[in-house]
This record gives C-alpha cells, structure tokens and sequence, in this order.
C-alpha cells in the first residue's frame, strides 16, 4: 500500500507540474489581454505531435526535437493572436475570443487527425523504458524530468517576467496598458509575446509528458481543461497559486486513483468547488471591492 501511494505521489507530482506548466500560460495571456486561450490543450498536442515527428520518424536527437516542438508551438500562437485574439479585441465588450479560441482548438484536432490519424501513438522516453526502484515502488526516470524540467521552466518564466527587459514590459501592460503605450512600449508586441509564450509552454509540455501518456490526437483536452481548473483554483491572477493548483489537482486525482480510479476526477473536482464555494477568486487569487 505504501508502495502504491509513493507512486501515486511521484505521479502527481509529475502530471500536476504539466497542469502548472500550461496554466502559466493562461496566467500570461490573462493579465496582458483579459483573454484566455481555450485551445492551450491542443497546443500541447501539438508539441507532442511535432516532437514525435522529430524524434522518431525523423530521429533528430530528443534535445533538438524538444527545441523544435517548443519554437512550432510558438509561432503557432503568433498566428493565434493574428488569426483569433487581435480581430475580435477591437470591440471592447465582446467575448467573441473564447467561440474563436475553440474555433482554433477543432482546427488543430482536426488537422492532427489528418496528419498523424486518430490512433494512440507510443513516444519511446529518452532515458529508456527502466523503472527506478526507491524501496518498493518503481518510477520511471521520466516522471522525474517532467518534474524538474516543468517546475524549473515555471521558474524561468517568473524569473523572465520580473527581471528582463521584456519580461518588465510585458508585466507593464499587465498592469496598465495605457500608461504603458504612453512611456513607449509596444503594447500589440506585447501581446503577442504573451501568445507566443503561453503556447510555447503548452507545446512544451507536450512533449514532456507524451513518453509518459501517448502521442495522439485528442491528448491535449483533459490536460487542458484541468490546467484551466488549476489556473481558477490557486487564482488567476497569481503565478505562484497556479503552481500550487496545478500540483494539488495533480496529487489529488493520482491519490485518489490508489482508492478509486473510477472516482478520482470527479473527487478532485468536487474537492475545487468546496473550496471554491469558500475562496471563489481562488486559493490565492485578489479579493476586489466594487462599489455600487
């Protein structure tokens, strides 16, 4: 039993930092836009789609297609803002994004059919198919680099936004676009390295987590709608509460699964709406007074 449940944390773990990482990336595009991506899961799809391509078929060293995957994804999500975000903002009222968003997630799904098929693909794993024995539980080396490359990613990302010259303008935007275009800064290059950026971290966990899963697909819609929960549960509007929704969601489904593999999703789920019902902004979102 103990066995079991140091699996199902590692795996957590493991899924759960897929979970923070792609959610990073709704938490870029919301506070620059208000806007969210609702095709982030198939960004995802994507990077696993395009990082098998390379690596497998063909067999570019697994560095190199991760580095592929993540500029491919990127470019897409330059497109994204051209094609799907930029058209629909310039009415200040509309929610037109979020039908244009899924518009674009069926697009790339129907596309990856087109391309790849509907099947299951198998993603052989870089450090090979041996399981690390810790006492009596075995672990794929796998899940430890999903850990460590995820979390270390989040980091660069925060370390990016607080400390570049970019990532200092980006943030300018976040928090008054226009008092940002008055002292100079491109507000529209912003946005788009926003994009740009969020689906660069979806793709890139894409192919950090196929070798675990499968590449196929329809692979990228659960991950994306439970980062999207990760994102409201640790709050919106704060990096470091996104993480920690991404985790916990990751750790409670993977636990849960030990008791109930039937019921661990919809546990996890009703575990956020209780806790939701007491912090609706999120575990650590703003709480905002409006006066009437």
């Amino acid at each position: 039993m103990f066995a079991n449940i140091w699996q199902a944390v590692v795996s957590g773990l493991s899924i759960g930092s897929i979970y923070a990482l792609i959610a990073q990336g709704y938490y870029v595009t919301y506070i620059t836009t208000s806007t969210l991506n609702f095709g982030q899961g198939e960004f995802l799809m994507i990077g696993a789609m395009v990082g098998l391509t390379c690596y497998v078929v063909v067999g570019l060293p697994f560095p190199i297609a991760l580095l592929i995957a993540v500029a491919v994804t990127g470019l897409m999500g330059i497109a994204l803002e051209r094609i799907a975000i930029r058209p629909v903002l310039r009415h200040v009222l509309t929610h037109s994004w979020v039908l244009s968003t899924l518009a674009i997630s069926i697009i790339l799904k129907n596309g990856a059919v087109s391309v790849w098929g509907p099947e299951q693909i198998r993603f052989p794993s870089p450090f090979g198919d041996e399981v690390l024995k810790i006492g009596n539980a075995g672990i794929f080396p796998q899940e430890l680099f999903i850990i460590v490359a995820a979390l270390g990613t989040v980091a660069l990302v925060q370390l990016f936004l607080k400390k570049s010259i970019l990532g200092k303008a980006m943030m300018a935007v976040a928090h008054n676009r226009n008092a940002a275009a008055v002292m100079g800064i491109d507000v529209k290059r912003m946005v788009i390295l926003a994009f740009m950026l969020s689906s660069a971290l979806a793709g890139l966990g894409g192919i950090l987590i196929a070798p675990v899963t499968f590449a196929w697909a329809y692979m990228g819609t659960v991950p994306g709608i439970k980062a999207f929960a990760a994102a409201i549960f640790g709050g919106l509007e704060n990096p470091v509460g996104i993480l920690i929704g991404g985790l916990v969601i990751g750790l409670l489904e993977q636990l849960f699964g030990v008791i109930n593999s039937n019921l661990k999703e919809g546990i996890t789920f009703l575990f956020i709406l209780i806790m939701l019902a007491f912090r609706p902004t999120g575990l650590m979102g703003r709480r905002t007074i409006e006066k009437v």
